[in-house]
């Protein structure tokens, strides 16, 4: 079986277990015929509605709670021209903190110290400042030239984008979409099926709307432009496609971590570290999997994973709480906040990611910036990201994952390179920003095709 079958076969068990845990009930047959038809009558009162996405796949959508506009403290540069626009408006209506919202606040925040670019967000039609401060105009008027980058999570909200970006077509601007990988496309079972319909209409939406494209890592923008090819996408619009690297020193606070990241750190058995919510394609199952060989044969070393519940991420938080290594040798933290998680990092023997699909893979970043080795499956993004820095085990491979463990706590990794190249978000800015001012795209669509302008690509 090769790798695309195994890893189809691992998200069909995946679902296959989690519909057996939702309904399984244990009801006497007045009860669940009751249940059923209370059920169908509630399903086809929200399709009528157009709410169906409330039950469909488990999905939610983000709930809408606009903050105040973000105080700016740091210095705001003068602004360059032409002009490039950062959406941050998923991040400000929604207040998210996964990693698109973690990476959409980096940029805008290097992006107005510098000067490089105007974070800015759609209210009632029009564009006003993102950030609050005195150098900053509050309402944001497209001026000829500007660019558009639309680098937030926009799945929501999609035809709230369309006026705004006929007007900077006409004014003669550029409208770049931002890219974080194509893993709903490529592998639906990995996602809940709302979400999947929201990323499908967004894509074919946004897609060919647009001038350019930017994507977090190589490896994604080579497989859009697959993705483009196999599917003899409509491209005659679209004429760029680009990659830039994340950073990965996010700002840090002088909080001290929490008491229960606090404890764990304290103790001396080896310590490896998993970072990203509990959702069917990180293969935390791969992983604990690996980790109770070694607890069978008697190796003391302690698993921690850093991560909220996601989509069918429920029947495995239950497996992990109801361990029988829960609390001493594995243990969970579901809302670690940023100090814990850094005093992880930093009080780490490696980090384990055992993910079969990744965009980027910013924990690896991480791990490389904090010093910290890595042991993560063989895909195209850790390859990427981690360079040949990591140590590498086929995907959904626990008996080859548990090998590497072994190693890992045989051996001195002090003398180890431990990861890829560390790029600042200083860095990452001013790359991205940098190559859609001066339309630096590895690749270009001309002649019926995309292909990779050898004057940019290495």
């Amino acid at each position: 079986m090769d790798q695309a079958s195994r890893i189809a076969a691992y998200l069909a068990r995946e679902a296959l277990e989690d519909f057996r845990d939702r309904t399984t009930y244990e009801l006497d047959p007045v009860s669940r015929f009751l249940y059923a038809r209370a059920k169908e009558f509630y399903w086809t009162l929200t399709r009528l509605a157009g709410l169906a996405h409330l039950h469909d796949g488990a999905y939610r959508r983000p709930a809408r709670r606009a903050e105040p506009r973000a105080p700016l403290t740091d210095f705001a540069a003068p602004l360059k021209r032409p002009r490039v626009l950062v959406d941050m408006t998923a991040t400000h209506r929604y207040g998210l903190e996964t990693g698109i919202q973690r990476v959409a606040r980096e940029i805008a925040r290097w992006a107005v110290a510098s000067g490089a670019g105007l974070p800015v967000v759609i209210e009632e039609g029009r564009l006003v400042s993102y950030y609050s401060h005195a150098a900053l105009p509050p309402k944001v008027e497209i001026a000829p030239g500007d660019k558009f980058l639309m680098l937030d999570a926009s799945f929501h909200d999609v035809d709230e984008y369309a006026p705004i970006m006929r007007r900077v077509s006409a004014e003669g601007g550029q409208n770049v979409l931002g890219l974080y990988d194509l893993i709903p496309l490529l592998y639906p079972g990995a996602i809940s099926p709302g979400l999947y319909l929201d990323f499908r209409r967004w894509f074919d939406t946004m897609v060919p709307s647009c001038d350019a494209i930017v994507c977090i890592s190589q490896s994604t923008a080579q497989s859009l432009v697959g993705y483009l090819r196999a599917h003899s996408y409509p491209a005659d619009a679209l004429r760029r496609v680009g990659w830039w690297r994340l950073g990965a020193d996010f700002a840090a606070t002088e909080a001290a971590p929490g008491r229960k990241a606090a404890s764990i750190a304290a103790t001396c058995a080896p310590l490896f570290l998993s970072v990203g919510t509990l959702e069917p394609r990180k293969a935390y199952p791969i992983a604990l999997e690996a980790f109770e060989r070694l607890w069978r044969a008697g190796v003391d070393a302690r698993y921690v994973i850093v991560g909220c519940v996601g989509w069918q991420g429920r029947l495995l938080a239950r497996r992990i709480r109801d361990h029988e290594e829960y609390g001493r040798r594995l243990f969970w933290l579901d809302d670690a906040d940023d100090a814990s998680l850094r005093h992880l990092y930093a009080q780490a023997h490696g980090l384990v990611s055992a993910s079969i699909a990744e965009g980027f893979g910013l924990p690896l970043a991480e791990a490389a910036f904090h010093g910290l080795p890595v042991i993560a499956s063989d895909i195209p993004a850790h390859r990427e990201i981690a360079e040949q820095g990591a140590t590498f085990f086929p995907p959904l491979d626990a008996a080859a994952l548990s090998m590497r463990l072994r190693e890992a706590l045989m051996r001195n990794w002090s003398t180890q390179n431990h990861g890829g190249r560390i790029v600042t978000w200083r860095e990452s800015t001013q790359e991205l920003l940098g190559m859609i001012r001066t339309d630096a795209y590895q690749w270009r669509f001309e002649r019926g095709g995309f292909r990779a302008d050898a004057r940019i690509c290495v």
